[in-house]
């Protein structure tokens, strides 16, 4: 890999802001499609959220089938059954609306369609390596509308699935390259105004996540580090506000754009540590995935911080106003894991893993899991297994 070149992958349409829902029906005239297939979960149906989408394909004369089964953190049998409604339903199009889990079904279903018949999605695991199974040509993928209603994972804009194998119980990525990354995403925050303050303040903090981990990646974008700190500034200035009043328009708007920001420079510079040190907290575990990044994010961020000082020393003064931030280059990049931890608590996440159920038993397979992880080798400084174990305990 030559170090002095920087890959960019950026979004192929976004459309952003309030009532952005509605153009769903125009975007899939667009991409020239009959028929849909609406990738929901029950508590997306449930909410109404389905039914701006199912109007604008009415209004738009199209023909739309809906699937209900998606499951939190979507392993593979639930992914690999969605794909076989989809071969029967005639669709020729695939919308995925809901949180990481709707979307990421989404995404992984189209891939999985436009390989050859009776292949599943274990096939392209990033655990397999030179083994996976080669993404589909992209004439083959049907195209995806990604609709996100939660600011948190950014999926809406990454190339990535990620998918849980019960099995060996750890989570794999399916996916990569621009073919797979959504062909629209409909951003908009008027689908958040309901979303509960638990559920705001976790996947608002997995938005920040995505951001922090992403401007200190080793993995270097010198033209999205400016809009990535800008994304760090949306949430620490808005996640409060969103959390506490939730039809608060800017706030909700602020984290919204703040997410999709996390999710765009994820795709290109990657994540770190704290992201590695999450899964297995959930697919272990069995603990909301933004809690997991909430709960690791500061001992990440210390942990890392002597590698990447000027970094974090910038997003403290993104995270604080002006006159907060002072002090040594050091003592300024400290103040930004002080920031992140107040944040955590203000917004009524759990401080430490024993309050979400982790035992020190745990700990060792824990380790093993996030050293077994890919999102770790861009982190500012590098980690081995004992470190994951120390990082767990100090969260404890």
């Amino acid at each position: 890999m030559n170090p002095n070149i920087f890959t960019t992958i950026l979004p192929r349409q976004v459309e952003f802001g309030f009532g952005a829902v509605e153009r769903v029906g125009e975007a899939v005239n667009t991409l020239g499609a009959k028929s849909v297939f609406i990738v929901a979960d029950p508590g997306v149906i449930t909410a109404g959220l389905v039914e701006p989408i199912a109007a604008s394909l009415k209004a738009a004369k199209l023909s739309y089938v809906v699937y209900d089964k998606v499951v939190p953190n979507p392993d593979t049998q639930s992914v690999d059954a969605a794909v076989g409604v989809f071969a029967d339903s005639s669709a020729d199009l695939i919308i995925g609306i809901g949180g990481g889990s709707g979307l990421d079904t989404a995404k992984a279903v189209s891939l999985v369609a436009g390989g050859p018949p009776q292949g599943c999605v274990a096939e392209y695991s990033s655990f397999l390596d030179e083994a996976s199974r080669p993404i589909p040509a992209t004439k083959n993928l049907p195209p995806v509308i990604a609709i996100p209603t939660t600011a948190g994972t950014g999926s809406e804009v990454t190339p990535w699935a990620i998918i849980t194998d019960t099995g060996a119980k750890c989570k794999f990525g399916v996916g990569g390259g621009s073919a797979t990354v959504p062909s629209v995403a409909l951003v908009d925050p008027e689908l958040t105004l309901t979303l509960p303050p638990f559920l705001t303040a976790a996947t608002g903090m997995d938005a920040l996540s995505h951001c922090i981990e992403a401007y200190v990646s080793t993995n270097e974008n010198p033209m999205l580090d400016p809009m990535i700190l800008y994304g760090i500034e949306l949430i620490g200035r808005s996640l409060r506000l969103a959390v506490a009043q939730g039809e608060n328009h800017d706030a909700r708007r602020d984290v919204m754009l703040g997410s999709l920001i996390g999710g765009i420079g994820i795709t290109s510079k990657w994540l770190g540590a704290c992201h590695a040190l999450a899964h297995p907290l959930s697919s272990l575990a069995g603990i909301q995935h933004g809690i997991a990044n909430a709960l690791m994010l500061p001992h990440q961020m210390a942990y890392s911080l002597p590698a990447a000082l000027d970094r974090y020393a910038r997003i403290a003064g993104v995270l604080n106003t002006p006159k907060a931030v002072g002090g040594t280059v050091r003592q300024q990049a400290e103040q930004a894991v002080e920031a992140v931890r107040k944040l955590a608590g203000d917004i009524g996440l759990p401080d430490h893993l024993r309050d979400v159920g982790v035992t020190p038993e745990m700990i060792p397979e824990l380790a093993a899991g996030a050293y077994r992880d890919r999102n770790w080798p861009s982190n500012p400084r590098s980690v081995s297994q004992e470190v994951m174990e120390q990082l767990y305990r100090q969260a404890l």
